[in-house]
């Protein structure tokens, strides 16, 4: 199946070879770590949307709408510990985050 034909089996609920495969982001630490493991130089860029073939994910289109308060809020740090690190974000919201990724 291709790409676009296994989403729209997906979707009218068919039966498909295997569930797409679309992920949403990267952690800087993942990709700091791949390359550590030899992932090459350059694989990555800015858009790593486009680099599915590489990765081994589906292939998928997508339109940025801008959905944020405008004004957005400041960032700012309110606590930060060697573990977590305590954010008010651009939207508001606070949040807590690991420093090192996951443990």
């Amino acid at each position: 199946m291709t790409d676009r034909e296994r989403f729209i089996a997906l979707m009218d609920y068919k039966p498909l070879d295997r569930v797409p495969n679309h992920e949403l982001g990267v952690w800087p630490q993942t990709v700091e770590r791949w390359m550590r493991e030899g992932l090459p130089p350059g694989v990555m860029g800015f858009d790593w949307f486009r680099k599915e073939d590489y990765l081994g994910l589906d292939h998928r289109e997508f339109i940025s709408v801008n959905f944020d308060m405008i004004p957005l809020f400041e960032t700012e740090v309110i606590e930060r510990t060697d573990r977590y690190e305590i954010v008010r974000n651009a939207h508001g919201i606070v949040t807590r985050a690991l420093i090192e990724g996951t443990v």
